[in-house]
Protein backbone atom coordinates (compact mmCIF):
# COMPACT_ATOMS: atom_id res chain seq x y z
CA UNK A 1 0.00 0.00 0.00
CA UNK A 2 1.75 3.16 -1.34
CA UNK A 3 2.19 5.75 1.93
CA UNK A 4 1.04 9.52 1.22
CA UNK A 5 2.85 12.42 2.95
CA UNK A 6 -0.77 13.65 4.23
CA UNK A 7 -4.26 11.60 4.63
CA UNK A 8 -7.38 13.94 5.74
CA UNK A 9 -9.90 11.58 6.81
CA UNK A 10 -13.39 13.15 7.47
CA UNK A 11 -16.52 13.19 6.05
CA UNK A 12 -18.10 15.63 3.14
CA UNK A 13 -21.63 17.33 4.35
CA UNK A 14 -24.51 18.28 2.25
CA UNK A 15 -24.75 21.96 3.81
CA UNK A 16 -28.34 23.78 3.53
CA UNK A 17 -27.07 27.50 4.21
CA UNK A 18 -30.01 29.62 5.01
CA UNK A 19 -29.88 33.32 5.03
CA UNK A 20 -32.55 36.35 4.44
CA UNK A 21 -31.38 36.97 0.88
CA UNK A 22 -31.81 32.73 -0.52
CA UNK A 23 -31.25 28.94 0.36
CA UNK A 24 -28.33 27.36 -1.04
CA UNK A 25 -27.14 23.37 -0.97
CA UNK A 26 -23.50 23.16 -1.22
CA UNK A 27 -21.05 20.32 0.04
CA UNK A 28 -18.92 21.02 2.91
CA UNK A 29 -16.60 19.94 5.49
CA UNK A 30 -13.05 20.23 6.63
CA UNK A 31 -12.26 16.90 4.48
CA UNK A 32 -13.69 18.43 1.85
CA UNK A 33 -12.17 22.14 1.92
CA UNK A 34 -8.91 20.82 2.88
CA UNK A 35 -8.96 18.57 -0.48
CA UNK A 36 -9.26 21.77 -2.29
CA UNK A 37 -7.12 23.80 -0.61
CA UNK A 38 -4.14 21.28 -0.66
CA UNK A 39 -4.41 20.14 -4.43
CA UNK A 40 -2.40 23.56 -4.97
CA UNK A 41 0.35 22.50 -3.51
CA UNK A 42 2.08 20.11 -6.70
CA UNK A 43 4.51 18.70 -4.17
CA UNK A 44 2.25 17.70 -1.93
CA UNK A 45 1.28 13.73 -2.16
CA UNK A 46 -2.26 13.73 -0.58
CA UNK A 47 -5.03 11.54 -0.28
CA UNK A 48 -8.60 11.66 1.16
CA UNK A 49 -10.82 9.48 3.18
CA UNK A 50 -13.91 10.15 3.30
CA UNK A 51 -17.61 8.38 4.00
CA UNK A 52 -20.94 9.72 2.25
CA UNK A 53 -24.17 8.13 1.33
CA UNK A 54 -24.95 7.55 -2.27
CA UNK A 55 -26.64 11.09 -2.65
CA UNK A 56 -23.15 12.53 -2.24
CA UNK A 57 -20.95 10.31 -4.46
CA UNK A 58 -21.31 13.05 -7.32
CA UNK A 59 -19.32 15.08 -4.71
CA UNK A 60 -16.74 12.53 -4.71
CA UNK A 61 -16.21 11.76 -8.26
CA UNK A 62 -15.70 15.55 -9.23
CA UNK A 63 -12.74 15.61 -6.55
CA UNK A 64 -11.40 13.17 -8.28
CA UNK A 65 -12.16 14.44 -11.52
CA UNK A 66 -9.64 17.44 -10.31
CA UNK A 67 -6.80 14.95 -9.09
CA UNK A 68 -7.27 13.76 -5.84
CA UNK A 69 -7.14 10.46 -4.63
CA UNK A 70 -10.60 9.99 -2.94
CA UNK A 71 -11.17 6.63 -1.16
CA UNK A 72 -15.05 6.93 -0.48
CA UNK A 73 -16.67 4.47 2.08
CA UNK A 74 -20.07 3.35 2.50
CA UNK A 75 -22.18 4.91 4.79
CA UNK A 76 -26.50 4.61 5.17
CA UNK A 77 -26.28 9.06 5.00
CA UNK A 78 -24.12 11.72 4.55
CA UNK A 79 -23.68 14.55 7.60
CA UNK A 80 -26.38 17.45 6.44
CA UNK A 81 -25.98 20.51 8.02
CA UNK A 82 -28.42 22.79 7.93
CA UNK A 83 -27.18 26.55 9.08
CA UNK A 84 -29.79 29.64 9.34
CA UNK A 85 -28.37 33.11 9.17
CA UNK A 86 -29.60 36.51 10.21
CA UNK A 87 -29.45 39.64 8.67
CA UNK A 88 -26.14 39.33 11.39
CA UNK A 89 -23.76 36.76 9.77
CA UNK A 90 -22.45 35.83 13.12
CA UNK A 91 -25.93 35.05 14.46
CA UNK A 92 -26.79 31.07 13.85
CA UNK A 93 -28.43 28.66 13.98
CA UNK A 94 -27.38 25.13 13.35
CA UNK A 95 -29.08 21.75 13.19
CA UNK A 96 -27.62 18.30 11.96
CA UNK A 97 -30.55 16.47 9.77
CA UNK A 98 -28.80 13.34 8.91
CA UNK A 99 -25.70 11.76 10.51
CA UNK A 100 -22.41 9.63 8.81
CA UNK A 101 -21.49 6.85 9.98
CA UNK A 102 -18.51 7.14 12.23
CA UNK A 103 -14.89 5.96 10.95
CA UNK A 104 -13.42 3.28 12.37
CA UNK A 105 -9.64 1.71 13.24
CA UNK A 106 -10.37 -1.20 11.00
CA UNK A 107 -11.86 0.45 7.69
CA UNK A 108 -8.56 2.28 8.02
CA UNK A 109 -5.95 -0.36 8.33
CA UNK A 110 -4.60 -0.39 4.92
CA UNK A 111 -4.03 3.33 4.97
CA UNK A 112 -0.92 4.57 5.48
CA UNK A 113 0.28 8.62 5.80
CA UNK A 114 3.50 9.88 7.51
CA UNK A 115 0.38 12.47 8.78
CA UNK A 116 -3.22 11.83 9.19
CA UNK A 117 -5.48 14.71 9.37
CA UNK A 118 -9.05 13.81 11.62
CA UNK A 119 -11.24 16.40 10.35
CA UNK A 120 -14.25 15.70 12.94
CA UNK A 121 -17.40 17.20 12.86
CA UNK A 122 -19.49 15.26 15.63
CA UNK A 123 -17.98 13.74 18.68
CA UNK A 124 -18.17 10.63 17.54
CA UNK A 125 -16.72 10.87 14.25
CA UNK A 126 -13.66 9.43 15.51
CA UNK A 127 -13.40 7.30 18.36
CA UNK A 128 -10.18 6.87 20.76
CA UNK A 129 -9.19 3.52 19.18
CA UNK A 130 -8.97 5.18 15.83
CA UNK A 131 -6.39 8.01 17.05
CA UNK A 132 -4.44 5.40 19.02
CA UNK A 133 -4.31 2.93 15.75
CA UNK A 134 -2.77 5.74 13.56
CA UNK A 135 -0.88 7.26 15.81
CA UNK A 136 1.35 3.41 15.49
CA UNK A 137 1.58 5.01 11.62
CA UNK A 138 2.55 8.12 11.55
CA UNK A 139 1.46 11.53 13.34
CA UNK A 140 -1.82 12.41 14.22
CA UNK A 141 -3.01 16.40 13.48
CA UNK A 142 -7.04 17.01 15.06
CA UNK A 143 -9.29 19.24 14.04
CA UNK A 144 -10.93 20.29 17.45
CA UNK A 145 -14.21 21.15 16.18
CA UNK A 146 -16.04 18.10 15.98
CA UNK A 147 -14.62 16.75 19.76
CA UNK A 148 -16.62 19.70 21.31
CA UNK A 149 -20.04 19.45 19.68
CA UNK A 150 -23.09 16.76 19.88
CA UNK A 151 -26.11 16.54 17.70
CA UNK A 152 -28.91 15.61 20.12
CA UNK A 153 -32.30 15.74 18.76
CA UNK A 154 -30.70 17.38 15.11
CA UNK A 155 -29.62 20.44 17.58
CA UNK A 156 -26.08 20.44 18.11
CA UNK A 157 -25.11 21.34 21.39
CA UNK A 158 -21.40 21.85 23.28
CA UNK A 159 -19.56 19.17 24.89
CA UNK A 160 -16.65 18.34 26.83
CA UNK A 161 -14.50 16.15 24.93
CA UNK A 162 -14.60 13.26 27.24
CA UNK A 163 -11.45 11.15 25.97
CA UNK A 164 -9.21 14.76 25.69
CA UNK A 165 -6.84 13.77 28.14
CA UNK A 166 -5.70 10.09 26.84
CA UNK A 167 -6.12 10.90 23.27
CA UNK A 168 -3.90 13.91 23.14
CA UNK A 169 -0.90 12.07 24.57
CA UNK A 170 -1.23 10.84 20.71
CA UNK A 171 -1.77 14.22 19.09
CA UNK A 172 1.09 16.12 17.48
CA UNK A 173 -0.68 18.96 16.00
CA UNK A 174 -4.13 20.49 17.47
CA UNK A 175 -6.21 23.21 15.12
CA UNK A 176 -8.49 25.49 17.31
CA UNK A 177 -10.39 28.64 16.67
CA UNK A 178 -10.28 31.43 19.52
CA UNK A 179 -13.31 29.88 21.44
CA UNK A 180 -12.04 26.56 21.34
CA UNK A 181 -8.53 27.99 22.85
CA UNK A 182 -10.26 28.99 25.33
CA UNK A 183 -11.77 25.63 26.12
CA UNK A 184 -8.18 24.11 26.39
CA UNK A 185 -6.55 27.13 28.10
CA UNK A 186 -8.76 25.87 31.04
CA UNK A 187 -8.65 22.30 31.06
CA UNK A 188 -4.61 22.64 30.99
CA UNK A 189 -4.62 24.87 33.87
CA UNK A 190 -7.48 23.08 35.85
CA UNK A 191 -4.69 19.95 34.96
CA UNK A 192 -1.94 21.97 36.54
CA UNK A 193 -3.72 22.95 39.56
CA UNK A 194 -4.82 19.74 40.14
CA UNK A 195 -1.25 17.99 39.71
CA UNK A 196 -0.07 21.14 41.78
CA UNK A 197 -2.48 20.44 44.46
CA UNK A 198 -3.63 17.09 44.56
CA UNK A 199 -6.56 15.87 46.52
CA UNK A 200 -5.81 14.42 49.60
CA UNK A 201 -9.25 14.55 51.35
CA UNK A 202 -9.37 10.54 50.72
CA UNK A 203 -6.36 9.59 51.69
Amino acid sequence: MKKHQLCCIGHITLDKVVTPQSTVYMPGGTAFYCSHAIRHFNDIDYALVTAVGATEMKVVDQLRGIGISVTALPSQHSVYFENIYGENPDDRTQRVLAKADPFTASQLQEIEAEIYHLGSLLADDFSLEVIKELSRKGLIAVDSQGYLREVRDTHVYPVDWIDKREALQYIHFLKVNEHEMVYFAQYKTAAFKNSAHPDTSSS
